[in-house]
């Protein structure tokens, strides 16, 4: 789904959530804050279904569907692998629109972790926002939910190694969980000489901030 503003800047945000497009509204079909935000400033927000999320699910439980076949993922990708696959397809039409002359990447909910570990991968994107809401895969012992499990994510350095694969993207990371090692990224961005295009905040960001940064950067 493509929401489009009244004056539009060709600034283009994909959002990334776990409800998928049901993300982008809130309960009475008004769009959500952080959608709104972005439309007053003029930037069109694409929101998209991952596998096993929207229309054919109820967006409110998302689900997951794999077969118990021993050892599926040992020659299979987990569902996280195929939704960020999802999110690298959308972010790829979302550049082919003939008006779009930014794209900016958000990731929210749940599957925001996804957004940050696809994010080193894709190509033709400026600015991203996640918030991880605490979220992180600590020393990979614990158990985590079917849509956010990749097998040896640790062994790259989870989302801080993600965070510091961005470099030299500009990143704004809200909320990392307390195994967040910030240093990671912030050796890589400085590395690259481009601190500034790093930001990591232990609080939520404001949905009119996120939109504001994701225009102009600051």
């Amino acid at each position: 789904v493509r929401v489009t503003p009244e004056k539009p800047s060709g600034l283009m945000a994909v959002l990334m959530h776990d409800r998928g497009k049901a993300g982008l509204f809130q309960a009475n079909g008004d769009p959500s804050p952080i959608v709104r935000s972005l439309l007053d400033r003029g930037i069109g927000v694409v929101g998209f279904d991952p596998l096993l999320v929207g229309e054919s699910f109820d967006a409110l439980r998302p689900a997951f569907r794999r077969p118990t076949t021993a050892h599926y993922l040992t020659y299979n990708r987990s569902l996280a692998a195929d939704r960020m696959r999802d999110l690298a397809s959308v972010i790829a039409w979302t550049r082919s629109e003939p008006d779009a002359r930014e794209v900016h990447l958000i990731g929210l909910g749940a599957s925001a972790p996804l957004a940050l570990l696809a994010r080193p991968s894709l190509d033709g994107v400026s600015r991203t926002f996640v918030d991880l809401e605490g979220f992180d895969y600590g020393d990979g012992s614990q158990p985590v939910a079917e849509g956010l499990h990749l097998p040896g994510v640790t062994q790259f350095g989870g989302l801080a190694g993600a965070a510091s694969l961005c470099s030299p993207q500009p990143l704004l990371l809200s909320r990392p969980g307390r195994t967040f090692s910030s240093d990671w990224p912030k050796k890589a961005y400085r590395l690259d000489s481009v601190e500034a295009s790093l930001q990591i905040k232990d609080s939520a960001v404001a949905p009119e901030q996120v939109a504001r940064w994701i225009e102009t950067g600051d």
